[in-house]
């Protein structure tokens, strides 16, 4: 048994004088208590230096008593005499309806038992309080009551149903909750689950009819009649638009023909698309959930990590398409020259232009351009955005003069509508040979895939 345990019962005392301005003993304590407490100062002084550290690996008793407790070895008098000195004693109480646990009682004068003096302290658990009885936490239990008071390891309950998608079309968020109450965590101690409470789940909904950047800036425009008061009193009203960037899924919107933007509410809507940090052509989707851009899946769970392939399938392995290649090196003086019209269903395709100096690119989505096409190199750009499924990512690299040097498109796909793929001469240039310039395209899924 460590010898050291004595001072448990010091460090109160301890701390009073520490703490209090009076030179005076404690008021519940005698004159000889203090000077016991000032002699023993050492002890406390020895316990914080770490030589005690036997208390750091108590063994487990068997018995009624779960546990290894100091009460067991310091009863109720030892407890007193370490207090209050070497003649005190515990105190009995003839009335049943006093717990005698809660608070050290002591009999400071060998020769009076008529009156007690306290320490506001409880009795050490495990001290004997009555038959087959043990002082714990400041009560005086029984076995059946210690058990009770035991630490309990919490349990998960089971999930509820899963909730109404966020969204009608563009790919919805749903969640199902479950509770740490099979049993309640944390009681007296016990440690709590950290797992989430919550599942969330994306569900690939049928493509809506606008974007999703149109999805976000309906939001904002719900909120124009709103007033904002930028002066105390005075309300102004403005057409908030959406603004990608940090903290993208709190609801800020920019004022139009403003460079100012503001949270317009707490969050936006669960299912909002956003962008993550670092996306790539197979990167999981962000989507806003509780106000955070969080990473889904192509399996639509979170966090799960499952991208999809260079063939579009999820967690493949790129054996289900094949790769298809080629290069373009001729062209017309002053017009657009389609070199390859996408088929159906391709996926990840990749075209470069070494030699735009001379020419450039240009896309014809459903015969309308959605790159350059009016002789032209456009700059870098996303379309629609870089939060759509289907999406084109338009790069151009310039040289230390700032002059074009090559361009680079890539095509997540799959390819839904009629795409071509162009080549056309600056419109400054005056002659129109567009020589040298290779167009690598892969891979390509084969007819009828789905």
């Amino acid at each position: 048994m460590c010898r050291h345990l004595q001072c448990f019962f010091l460090i109160p005392i301890c701390l009073w004088l520490l703490l209090s301005d009076s030179e005076a003993p404690p008021p519940i304590f005698s004159s000889d208590c203090f000077t016991f407490v000032s002699v023993s100062f050492l002890c406390i002084l020895s316990f914080s230096q770490g030589k005690a550290n036997c208390l750091s690996d108590l063994p487990d008793l068997e018995g009624s008593l779960p546990g290894w407790k100091p009460g067991l070895y310091y009863g109720a008098d030892d407890q007193c005499k370490i207090a209050f000195g070497r003649g005190a004693r515990a105190c009995t109480f003839q009335r049943t309806d006093i717990d005698v646990c809660r608070v050290l009682s002591c009999h400071t004068n060998p020769s009076d038992h008529s009156s007690c003096t306290r320490m506001l302290i409880p009795l050490l658990d495990g001290t004997e309080c009555g038959p087959n009885k043990w002082c714990l936490k400041g009560r005086c239990v029984s076995p059946q009551e210690v058990r009770s008071l035991l630490p309990v390891n919490g349990a998960w309950s089971g999930w509820t149903a899963l909730s109404l998608c966020s969204r009608t079309c563009g790919g919805g968020v749903t969640f199902r909750r479950r509770q740490c109450n099979n049993p309640r965590g944390a009681k007296h101690d016990g440690p709590q689950h950290t797992d989430p409470h919550f599942s969330f789940s994306s569900f690939p909904l049928q493509p809506c009819l606008t974007t999703q950047v149109d999805f976000m800036a309906e939001q904002c425009s719900q909120t124009n009649t709103e007033p904002l008061f930028l002066t105390a009193r005075v309300p102004s009203y403005h057409k908030w638009t959406p603004t990608l960037g940090d903290a993208q899924c709190k609801f800020l919107c920019r004022s139009e023909g403003k460079n100012f933007m503001m949270s317009r509410g707490s969050q936006f809507i669960d299912g909002t698309r956003c962008e993550l940090g670092s996306p790539t052509l197979r990167a999981p989707v962000g989507i806003c959930v509780a106000g955070e851009c969080r990473e889904f899946g192509c399996d639509g769970d979170l966090d799960s990590e499952q991208v999809l392939d260079v063939c579009g399938v999820c967690g493949g392995n790129g054996s289900s398409c094949t790769e298809v290649t080629g290069g373009y090196s001729e062209g017309r003086s002053r017009e657009y020259v389609t070199f390859l019209t996408l088929p159906l269903n391709a996926t990840t395709v990749h075209v470069v232009n070494n030699r735009s100096l001379f020419t450039h690119l240009a896309i014809k989505i459903k015969s309308q351009y959605v790159l350059a096409g009016k002789g032209s190199i456009s700059m870098n750009r996303t379309h629609p955005s870089t939060l759509e499924d289907l999406c084109m990512d338009y790069k151009l690299y310039l040289t230390t003069g700032s002059l074009p040097n090559s361009e680079e498109l890539f095509i997540r796909g799959p390819v839904e509508d009629e795409t071509q793929i162009q080549v056309g001469p600056h419109s400054k240039c005056q002659r129109g040979r567009t020589s040298d310039s290779i167009f690598p395209m892969y891979p390509l899924l084969p007819p009828g895939w789905v």
